[in-house]
């Protein structure tokens, strides 16, 4: 199973983070957030999309910024250098054993059934979970920034595992991922970019296995400080869909016309 993971989800980090810069603001402190639990590509036309939950417009200058900036887009990160990538997988056992497995392409009968016992191992997705809806401190740190990405990965796979016995919980964490209230104003501001772009990427991936609860959430969100977060996210998404499916149907099209005498 090979490893699949664009370091442009930094990026996306960067983006959504504007966002949750602006309508985040008013709140301080973890004590009063109960927990719940891209590439820009250029295209023909958008096909409408489908009706979505209205998404809160900016009320301010500083929020319309915000998102003038956030769609502007941002540089893509460097590589992780190897021996960093090594600290952080001898200081995390766990992630170390996933990615173990994970970075190879062929694995023997003993090695995919191992394998595939991490990838439903309730304690395992549990601790994943829990590491990606913890907030963090202070100035964020680059094996923080890659430790969360490898996490990521780790319900990537596991989805990915069509016949994962334990789809149903890695869905509901995958779900209680995006919805944890982590992100808060006193925050340093990467930190919030940081948290806010993992969302997206969780968003993403609850939007291609299982759309009905990702378009859900904006009902569960209803109230809380993620509510215009997880709109934007679905709204993000659905343009996203859209743009990929126009350039499906465009390089069809032109298949079609090449080979036309």
């Amino acid at each position: 199973m090979k490893r699949s993971r664009s370091w442009v989800v930094l990026g996306v980090a960067l983006l959504v983070g504007l966002v949750t810069a602006w309508m985040l603001a008013g709140s301080e402190s973890p004590e009063a957030a109960p927990p719940v639990a891209e590439r820009p590509v250029a295209a023909p036309a958008e096909p409408k999309p489908a009706p979505l939950a209205a998404v809160p417009a900016p009320k301010t200058p500083e929020e319309r910024e915000a998102i003038q900036a956030m769609e502007a887009g941002t540089e893509r990160p460097p590589l992780m250098p190897r021996e960093l990538i090594a600290q952080v997988l001898e200081d995390n056992k766990r992630l170390g054993l996933f990615m173990h497995y994970h970075k190879h392409v062929l694995l023997d009968e003993q090695g995919r059934d191992e394998y595939r016992r991490l990838l439903s191992d309730a304690e395992m997705m549990k601790a994943m979970a829990d590491d990606l809806m913890d907030p963090g401190r202070g100035e964020v740190q680059p094996q923080e920034q890659y430790e969360r990405l490898m996490q990521v990965d780790y319900f990537k796979a596991a989805l990915a595992w069509k016949d994962n016995p334990a789809r149903g919980e890695l869905l509901a964490h995958t779900e209680n991922v995006i919805l944890q209230q982590n992100i808060f104003g006193a925050q340093d501001t990467e930190r919030r970019y940081m948290l806010a772009g993992g969302k997206m990427e969780m968003y993403r991936l609850l939007a291609e296995h299982d759309t009905d609860k990702a378009l859900a959430l904006g009902d569960r969100a209803r109230g809380t400080n993620m509510e215009p977060l997880v709109a934007w996210m679905a709204k993000e998404d659905q343009r996203r869909s859209a743009q990929e499916e126009q350039i499906r149907i465009d390089m069809q099209a032109r298949a079609r016309a090449a080979a036309s005498p």
